[in-house]
């Protein structure tokens, strides 16, 4: 562990003050958008941040549907207009008591803000927001009605806001810290998607990194599977970073829940404070101000939404499409060699394999990167398994996302399917191997 790392420590959050806030919440038992009770949870909040340090804690009233609601935010402010929002929600599904979601996120927001106000030399202004309302889904009106009125509210000051980064469910000792980045489908284009820029998840990664508490990409054991399964299937999950994303705001949530280590008390009467560890909320505290510090100082990027992330790099849009184009050379060599139709088939597979490297290139390549391989090595059962797995891995992790309730259908059109299916079904033909067979017989004559 390196000096910065250890300075991290000593700074770190306090874990069993952030469980406290949470058993406070939860205590007060379910506490959902519009009840008497969560305008109890706004208070405590509002009295904590007062507490902290915060300036200006304010109630930002808020009404959708004709249920009246509040947000908690208060301020620590810094040089120049660009400021960075770390938010949390302090509402609780209907029948949950909401210790883990989120109120341990709460307890960690608090704690946070104390541990920051501290500093009083700081390069970007931080908001702090409890959103009121994450819950709203369980009205069967709206979704997301705190944090979308935030961002309706901003007005011209979203010109100015960096980055959102939302605390979602933590303080499971079981699970471990992870930075979910979402698609949620994009109001604006029909079966389009929105997604975290990968500057954030660069930035936000490389901050937690910094403080000791690395951050995985989605989950511990499928980080490679999550990133295209996201870009492909959409999902019923989300956190108060959907508000901000569909607003065209850059945003992503850490939580300690994962599609392979989930919550197993989530959104149930006995999520109860007994069921977190101190030890798990200090360690997603630290990861997070570890975010939020690298988030103070990073440069504002654009909102390139093709990257993926492997062994702590993040390759963008160009070294994707660079490894495309690598990744179709046997193919292209093989069509060029075959003959008549043998030809006329692979340049079909190759521009299959284009177009959708240009409308979903995450997708296509962890799909279709092997298959397009297949002719550096022998074609046997062992190597067309080998070419299949990532698709069979994809499709199974849909469908027992499906099973569980997590996604509800697919970001891919018809024709997506249609041009994925076609491209992988003749990249696995042995289409114009036979043209090739008398060259190597010849090279052997010789």
């Amino acid at each position: 562990m390196n000096a910065l790392s250890l300075l991290w420590l000593a700074a770190s959050i306090s874990g069993e003050a952030a469980l406290q806030h949470a058993a406070r919440l939860s205590a007060l038992g379910p506490h959902p958008w519009g009840s008497p009770r969560v305008n109890l949870a706004a208070r405590y909040v509002e009295a904590q941040f007062k507490d902290a340090g915060l300036q200006d804690v304010r109630l930002q009233p808020f009404e959708s549907h004709g249920i009246q609601g509040a947000n908690v935010i208060g301020v620590l402010r810094g040089r120049g207009s660009e400021f960075l929002v770390v938010g949390t929600h302090h509402d609780t599904a209907p029948e949950a008591a909401g210790a883990y979601d989120a109120g341990g996120g709460v307890g960690i927001l608090i704690e946070l803000a104390r541990l920051l106000a501290n500093d009083t030399q700081r390069p970007r202004t931080l908001v702090f927001v409890s959103f009121d309302g994450e819950e709203a889904w369980s009205t069967g009106k709206t979704t997301l009605a705190g944090s979308r009125a935030y961002v309706k509210a901003l007005g011209a000051e979203r010109r100015d806001l960096l980055a959102a980064l939302v605390i979602e469910m933590c303080g499971w000792g079981g699970g471990t810290p992870a930075l979910h980045a979402l698609a949620y489908s994009d109001p604006l284009r029909k079966d389009g998607s929105v997604i975290t820029p990968r500057w954030l998840v660069e930035a936000a990664a490389r901050g937690a990194r910094e403080a000791g508490a690395p951050l995985v990409m989605g989950d511990p054991l499928i980080p490679w599977l999550y990133q295209p399964a996201v870009r492909v299937f959409r999902t019923d999950l989300y956190g108060d970073d959907k508000a901000f994303l569909q607003a065209g705001l850059p945003a992503v949530f850490v939580s300690d829940s994962s599609f392979t280590r989930f919550y197993p008390h989530y959104h149930q009467p006995d999520d109860t404070a007994d069921k977190l560890d101190p030890l798990a909320l200090e360690r997603l505290g630290r990861a997070v101000s570890g975010a939020v510090r690298a988030l103070e100082t990073a440069g504002r990027g654009d909102s390139e939404p093709h990257w993926f992330t492997a062994f702590g790099v993040t390759l963008g849009a160009t070294p994707l499409l660079l490894l495309a184009g690598l990744c179709v050379v046997p193919a292209l060599r093989l069509a060029f060699r075959a003959g008549g139709r043998a030809r006329t088939w692979r340049l079909l597979h190759l521009l299959l394999f284009g177009v959708l490297v240009y409308r979903h290139p995450v997708p296509a390549l962890f799909t279709l990167l092997l298959p397009n391989l297949l002719p550096l090595v022998p074609r046997r059962p062992w190597s067309l398994f080998l070419a299949l797995l990532p698709t069979l891995l994809l499709l199974g992790l849909g469908a027992v996302a499906w099973q569980r309730g997590f996604v509800d259908g697919s970001f891919l059109t018809a024709w997506d399917v249609s041009a994925a299916a076609g491209a992988l079904g003749l990249a696995l033909l042995p289409v114009g191997a036979q043209a090739m067979r008398p060259n190597r017989r010849r090279r052997t004559g010789r």
